[in-house]
């Protein structure tokens, strides 16, 4: 129980190297959580041995994974893992005959030495791997990679910020006009149309929703989001256009230099995205979090592509399909679906407090990350809406059977399919009329796995969409 416990110890230490992959937010773990965990173990078993009751490994599961360690953890998600590593190690297993950590197949088995001499388990720490497997923190092999990659560029990152910024470019020219040029002849020139309030207004007031809805405009509930998210939209492309005209003019002193364009201008010149296109002056997020200055402009372009879309729609209805993380608010666009599923089952007295998510996921992929459906045959559902634009992250996902399957490439994301997001009531009459349903969603906890989905690679509750029911295994 002490080798299990120090390897647990161990395991939860240096799966913070990976990152978000490794855990939402990074715990400050130390000594004294190992040291009350073992001094409640000890206590355990040593009054179980004195009374001749049987050990409770649920005790020990939940005093170790819950409370010592647990009373860290903030994540729900994070909570959710470490339980897992509770369930899988703080188990009566762990007294059988060369137990071993790792469930699958690796270079190296971990297992616990049977000896006497306390020398023994020393030298047998001491034969442990230097690069251990991340198959052994449960993650895929491909994790290794994404924490290569991450100290990669953090190294990067430090050896820009350190580089001189007055220096001429190759061609002799300063870095101010360098920008200067690129501003004035690319960038510019790069940003679409603004969104004139009034126009807006008039288009939406003729944009319809769900058929079995008659209303349209703002009675829609995903049309007063449309709304919103192209006020955000238009507030950032202000911004960013101001900002570059401001850059502009400041460089040909024609208006004072401040502080705030001296950072924006060395931003451009290092190909990153300036702080005032991300954050507000109080550090509030008003847009995408893209590390390259390029990715970002694409991503604007696209985000005004896909709202603009929906707003002038020819036949004044809602596109067949969305790119979710496309949304300055993805959750809001959910909510809104909710509440008109709610509004369509009005007659059987839904409420939208005892409604939940319900996903299906199609066959069809969308290729590329910008969600443009532009030639795409897709077919419009009745009730919920079909997103887009997802991908998968240590895995990959076996499209005939609908399920999740053990990624084999070295590619760190795999596109995922087509996604019908609907609600379902939860109210428990209905739940006990439709006994079905009752069952499925029991199988659904058995069979299936209950994914988190992102808008961003960081994994924590403030980008957390939703979560939705994916199948695990083949049978």
């Amino acid at each position: 129980m002490v080798y299990m416990m120090c390897f647990m110890h161990s395991i939860v230490q240096e799966r913070r190297k990976f990152g978000p992959l490794g855990f939402c937010i990074s715990y400050e773990f130390n000594n004294s959580d190992l040291e009350a965990s073992l001094l409640y173990v000890e206590k355990h078993m040593t009054q179980t041995a004195a009374t001749g009751s049987a050990l409770s490994f649920k005790a020990m599961q939940y005093m170790t994974c819950d409370v010592q360690y647990g009373g860290r953890i903030t994540d729900d998600l994070d909570r959710e893992m470490f339980i897992s590593y509770g369930q899988l190690w703080i188990t009566e297993a762990v007294f059988s005959e060369k137990y071993c950590f790792n469930t699958l197949i690796t270079e190296y088995n971990y297992h616990i030495p049977d000896y006497t001499e306390h020398q023994k388990y020393l030298e047998h720490i001491q034969t442990l791997p230097e690069r251990d497997n991340p198959l052994i923190f449960g993650l895929n092999g491909n994790a290794d990679l994404t924490y290569r990659l991450k100290e990669s560029g953090e190294m990067i990152n430090v050896l820009v910020d350190t580089m001189p910024k007055e220096s001429s470019s190759a061609s002799g020219r300063s870095m101010e006009d360098e920008v200067k040029d690129k501003l004035q002849n690319e960038l510019l020139k790069l940003l679409p149309n603004d969104f004139i309030e009034v126009d807006v207004e008039e288009k939406l007031r003729t944009l319809r929703g769900p058929k079995s809805l008659s209303d349209t405009g703002k009675n829609i509930p995903l049309n007063v989001f449309l709304f919103q998210e192209i006020q955000r939209c238009q507030m950032v492309l202000a911004i960013v256009r101001g900002t570059m005209t401001d850059m502009v003019l400041a460089i040909d002193g024609q208006i004072i230099m401040t502080s705030v364009l001296v950072d924006c201008i060395a931003a451009i010149s290092d190909f990153r995205v300036p702080k005032q296109w991300q954050f507000d002056p109080t550090g509030v997020e008003i847009s995408w979090m893209t590390p390259s200055l390029a990715a970002w402009l694409k991503g604007l372009i696209d985000r005004h592509h896909q709202l603009n879309n929906w707003l002038t729609s020819p036949n004044r209805e809602r596109p067949p399909s969305f790119w979710l993380t496309g949304f300055f608010n993805p959750q809001g666009f959910l909510t809104s679906m909710k509440q008109e599923v709610t509004r369509q089952h009005r007659g059987e007295s839904w409420s939208l407090d005892e409604v939940d998510y319900k996903t299906d996921v199609m066959k069809e992929i969308i290729p590329g990350d910008d969600g443009r459906i532009e030639g795409k045959v897709i077919k419009p559902v009745d009730e919920g809406v079909l997103i887009h634009g997802l991908y998968l992250e240590g895995s990959q996902w076996h499209k005939n059977d609908k399920r999740f399957e053990e990624q084999t490439s070295k590619d760190l994301f795999f596109p995922f399919p087509i996604m019908h997001v609907s609600a379902e009531s939860t109210n428990k009459e209905m739940m006990d009329k439709a006994q079905s349903k009752k069952a499925d969603a029991g199988n659904k906890d058995k069979t299936h796995y209950f994914a988190p989905v992102y808008k961003y690679p960081k994994r924590n509750d403030r980008y957390l969409i939703f979560r939705a029911h994916l199948k695990a295994d083949a049978g």
